[in-house]
């Protein structure tokens, strides 16, 4: 039996992520992932050709074993969501240049669409999103990816609130609000 190519990432996706496992879950937290997905092998991915695509099946193991072991965790999911923001982009580009490389980072069926855009609010479309999960679990991990994705183009005065709605499975609604940060 041949397994299905269901779509490509690029290798500093997968980097990314476990970057992220490995600064809020630590170097065990990461492994347990890993070892669940049956993808041990991959704890050394930082050696590998960063601009490389493989088949998506691994990538979504990954993501699979992460929402069985962090079922319901959701501002967890989030904090790593926000890691994993940080370490794809670090050096902070414009909100929909972030979408639109992701898109093409994460080669498969799932689109991430701006509806409408205004100087205090960014409305998004998710559709068949490649990081919800297949147990029910929410989709945090993403939520928190794209509000700082947003949040490294704005000033520190400023912070991002959201609200997510679902559309069917695997697609929702996001709306990101930006307002002026209380702290400051």
């Amino acid at each position: 039996m041949t397994e299905k190519t269901n779509g490509l990432v690029q290798n500093k996706v997968i980097t990314a992520l476990l970057q992220a496992y490995l600064d809020i879950l630590d170097y065990d937290g990461m492994k347990s992932i890993l070892k669940e997905a049956g993808m041990l092998e991959f704890k050394d991915r930082r050696d590998t050709n960063p601009n490389e695509y493989i088949i998506l099946s691994p990538f979504k193991k990954i993501l699979f074993a992460q929402d069985v072991l962090l079922y319901n965790s959701f501002d967890l999911l989030y904090t790593i969501g926000k890691k994993f923001s940080f370490y794809l982009f670090p050096f902070g580009k414009n909100f929909q240049e972030s979408i639109e490389e992701l898109t093409q980072l994460i080669k498969t069926n799932w689109n991430v669409k701006i509806l409408e855009k205004t100087s205090v609010s960014i409305n998004l479309e998710i559709e068949n999103c490649i990081f919800c999960s297949e147990i029910d679990n929410s989709c945090d991990l993403f939520i928190g990816f794209l509000v700082h994705t947003l949040e490294k183009t704005l000033s520190a005065q400023e912070k991002v609130d959201y609200e997510a709605s679902k559309a069917e499975e695997k697609s929702f609604f996001l709306k990101l609000k930006i307002k002026k940060n209380n702290k400051f």
